[in-house]
Formats: structure tokens, C-alpha cells, sequence
């Protein structure tokens, strides 16, 4: 015994968190698209389809999931410690880049827009030069998928420029 790969519980909250984002995102207006091979951050590309055309309007998306999350004292939002390494991959993305944090228990996808987020606090920018593994970004409780994604659509129309730096904006 012992000389086999084990299984993590991980992985199960993993798989079921992309599972859920997967179901939740309206599929009218969606095409959901996970991401196989190097794990650079990305796990999937939400492409956004209007008058059944696609415009190339993408979001994407990392996956996070969670049994048990806890929102912060103000009941407002959730803290998650998000890698750094990815925050600047997903901050160089013309593209918007949204953090899909998964209460697989309840079946929430919870979401933040990361360009938004970094666009909206310029001093986070500073907390990316540190010497440190993660940053904790605050995940709205409000911003959960449903059926009514005008915010998401809004979202996907966004093109960014600027890359990870205090130069980043959205593209007029």
C-alpha cells in the first residue's frame, strides 16, 4: 500500500466548483469553455453570445471553491487569499478577468471582476510588488451568477489595457 497516487478532498471541492460554474451561467446568453493544459490561472473562458452571434466578448475565469465560506464582520463581502502570481497573469488580460469563488455546499457563484477591483483601489497595485505568496481580495456577497447577467455582460464588453500595473484601465 502507499504506491498509488491518493486523492484529496481538494480536488473533489475543485471539480465541483467548476461543475457549478459551468451550470449556473445563463446558457442563453453564455458559452462556457474550461481550460485544459498548463495551469496558468485561467480555468475557463465565458464567451458572451448576442442575437445568436458570438462578438468575441470573453471573460476569464479562475475558479475557486469552498465547502464553508465566511464573509467578513461587515456581512458584505468575503476575503479569499488569492496567489499574486495569478492576480498579475489575470490583470495583463485585455480581457476581463473575474475570480468565480463557488460555495459548493449552497451552489453560489460568488464573482469579482479583478481589473475592476485593481482599477477601483490603485494602491492595491503596491501589495503586488511585495514580498509575499497571496493577497486577500474582498469577493461582494452580492455579486452572485444568476439568470440576470447584465452586470456580467457589461463586464465581458470591457477591454483593459495597462497590463498589472498603476497604468491599468479600461479601454475607452
Amino acid at each position: 500500500m502507499g504506491k498509488l497516487p491518493k486523492d484529496c478532498n481538494a480536488r473533489e471541492i475543485g471539480s465541483t466548483a467548476v461543475g457549478i460554474v459551468h451550470y449556473k451561467f445563463p446558457k442563453k446568453n453564455w458559452e462556457f469553455r474550461q481550460i485544459t493544459g498548463v495551469d496558468t490561472g485561467v480555468d475557463c473562458i465565458c464567451e458572451l453570445i448576442e442575437n445568436e452571434e458570438y462578438h468575441n466578448k470573453k471573460i476569464e475565469g479562475q475558479i475557486k471553491g469552498t465547502k464553508k465560506p465566511k464573509l467578513l464582520e461587515n456581512k458584505e463581502y468575503f476575503s479569499f487569499p488569492m496567489e499574486i502570481k495569478t492576480i498579475r497573469h489575470g490583470l495583463g488580460s485585455s480581457n476581463a478577468f473575474i475570480l468565480f469563488y463557488v460555495d459548493i455546499e449552497e451552489e453560489l457563484v460568488y464573482y469579482l471582476p479583478m481589473q475592476d477591483y485593481f482599477i477601483s483601489n490603485p494602491s492595491f497595485f503596491e501589495k503586488l510588488e511585495k514580498d509575499q505568496q497571496t493577497l486577500n481580495v474582498h469577493i461582494p456577497a452580492n455579486n452572485i451568477i444568476s439568470d440576470n447577467d447584465d452586470k456580467l455582460i457589461e463586464i465581458a464588453k470591457s477591454v483593459y489595457v495597462g497590463g498589472p500595473s498603476y497604468k491599468l484601465r479600461k479601454a475607452q
